[in-house]
């Protein structure tokens, strides 16, 4: 049965290598399918994997506390706009009803505000900080340093920039020192944030000051403004995200004096409700991918049953001396299957092949983006197995019909 079996194997690659330029157009087309296969999967996964560490980065044990619920479906957006923002009184009531057993952040957001330095000015998020910040939002600090205590504590001049923000304006990345203009007013950088990446968050044209400043400068309208509150346990297994969720609701409800009834003017969100809309989103993209790629593995697979039609058409007489002399429609149907099979890997090794070489080409700029370009085991063997696959399934109908030959009939009507 072994050597039946390298016999088969060895006839295959005699026959598929003998007719090179013949399969060529087909490998193409099935190294181009596998190419957009296995390029959508590299990006879904990478995106899924980047966001993925970003949250576990940020922890699994915040809620976020905002007017807006995350992932709503449009419907009531006039509802939720009427809402109230989040409050002093909001900020207090959290922090004082948990104490100790968490970490409270109030981040207010302004959008698009112009930031100047000497002739060039820059449109940034400037976001407004209080003290417990750094523990419920993780910020990496690549030149200088983060805000001291007594800094978020009071409406101090001093600002962390993002390091895009700090490039444009600057030119260079390490800012530290200079006096950056915002309202008028001459602002000290005492710090670079870390490159995030468009898949790292909002980060890279923060320009983050202490809350108080904001709050001297604007105020906190009750109707307008983008405010949130963060709450982070400081013992996840003592203080789970659910028990969590219950307790800042039932203080916030407290706070703003609803009654047992009335719905919550309020929205807590999570990074799990997030995450499962990432997900949704990958998949979205994945299933355009393969249903555009499965078009041209449908013709590379039509290529390969075509070659082999046309193989058993010229060697008719072949199969039937090897059939004369004993060999089983078993040894006829292997060697076929196997030519499909070594086909398609051919064309699915040259896809695997331009999918690396995209991914060396682009590692640098995903690197910018906060993209961790990375191929799961899964992903290849199931690559693999798609591959073999087409081949047997292209290569049976021919297979089929070389198997099935009188011996005589195909020496007679050889050409």
């Amino acid at each position: 049965m072994f050597r039946l079996a390298a016999e088969i194997g060895r006839q295959a690659v005699r026959n598929t290598s003998a007719h090179r330029r013949r399969s060529l157009l087909t490998l193409l087309t099935i190294g181009v399918g596998i190419f957009s296969v296995a390029s959508v999967r590299v990006f879904t996964y990478s995106m899924e994997r980047s966001i993925i560490a970003r949250f576990e980065r940020l922890g699994t044990s915040t809620v976020y506390v905002h007017h807006f619920p995350w992932g709503f479906s449009g419907g009531d957006w006039r509802r939720y706009l009427r809402r109230p923002r989040i409050s002093l009184i909001d900020y207090e009531a959290v922090r004082e009803g948990l104490g100790k057993e968490v970490w409270v952040a109030l981040r207010y957001d302004r959008y698009q505000e112009k930031i100047r330095y000497q002739n060039r000015t820059e449109e940034a998020r400037v976001i407004g900080v209080t003290e417990d910040f750094i523990q419920v939002f993780p910020l990496e600090i690549k030149y200088g340093r983060y805000f001291r205590p007594e800094e978020l504590a009071k409406p101090t001049l001093k600002v962390v920039v993002g390091s895009k923000l700090s490039r444009a304006l600057t030119g260079s990345e390490d800012v530290t020192g200079i006096l950056l203009w915002y309202e008028g007013r001459p602002i000290q950088v005492i710090g670079v944030l870390s490159p995030q990446g468009s898949f790292g968050g909002d980060m890279d044209w923060a320009f983050l000051v202490p809350f108080p400043l904001l709050f001297k400068l604007y105020g906190m309208e009750r109707f307008s403004g983008e405010r949130t509150l963060l709450v982070r346990a400081k013992e996840p297994d003592r203080l789970p995200i659910d028990l969590l969720e219950t307790r800042v609701r039932g203080l916030l409800r407290q706070a703003r004096r609803l009654p047992p009834r009335a719905e919550d003017t309020f929205s807590i969100n999570r990074q799990d409700a997030l995450l499962s809309q990432v997900r949704e989103i990958t998949g979205y993209v994945q299933l355009v991918g393969f249903f555009i790629a499965g078009f041209s593995l449908l013709v590379g697979g039509i290529g390969v049953a075509n070659v082999l039609y046309i193989a058993v058409r010229e060697r008719r007489g072949e199969i039937g001396i090897q059939r004369a002399m004993g060999a089983p429609k078993g040894f006829i149907l292997g060697t076929f299957l196997t030519e499909g099979v070594l086909l398609t890997l051919t064309g699915g090794a040259i896809g695997l092949f331009l999918t690396g070489g995209l991914t060396v080409v682009l590692s640098g700029w995903a690197a910018q983006e906060g993209l961790i370009l990375a191929v799961s085991l899964a992903d290849l063997g199931w690559t693999l197995f798609v591959t073999v696959f087409l081949g047997l399934l292209a290569a049976i109908a021919p297979a089929w019909h070389a198997a099935r030959l009188h011996p005589i009939e195909a020496i007679r009507t050889a050409t």
